[in-house]
């Protein structure tokens, strides 16, 4: 035979469960912060208008790269072997994941004009 406690238990369990009682619910976990690296650049009359001669991105990163100019191009990122075309007055833009490390060049290829490098660490 069961003691009254042991059986005062058992019922408070049950009751528990059966109601639908368990821990309280915990608060869904925060939007991690945003891991894109954004470089901008800027093409004037020839003339690239930086901010840096190199843009250092964490490796993992995802990469947005916008550059705008004043003539028709093609932006190409060595390495990572991605390009856009560039239209006079319209950014283009460029997003990968940085995810080899190393420094990369970045080029108008119709003019040769060298832009900022990408240092991915």
């Amino acid at each position: 035979m069961r003691s009254a406690p042991a059986i005062g238990c058992a019922a408070l369990f049950t009751a528990a469960v059966l109601s639908g009682c368990t821990a309280p619910p915990q608060a869904p976990a925060p939007p991690s912060a945003p891991t894109v690296a954004t470089a901008d650049v800027e093409v004037i009359g020839g003339q690239v208008r930086r901010s840096a001669e190199r843009f250092e991105i964490p490796l993992g990163r995802v990469v947005r790269l916008t550059v705008r100019s004043d003539r028709a191009d093609e932006l190409h990122v060595h390495g990572y072997d991605k390009s856009a075309r560039l239209s006079p007055g319209v950014p283009a833009v460029v997003e990968f994941r940085a995810d080899i490390p190393g420094v990369f060049e970045v080029e108008l290829h119709d003019s040769g004009l060298a832009l900022p490098s990408l240092e991915v660490r």
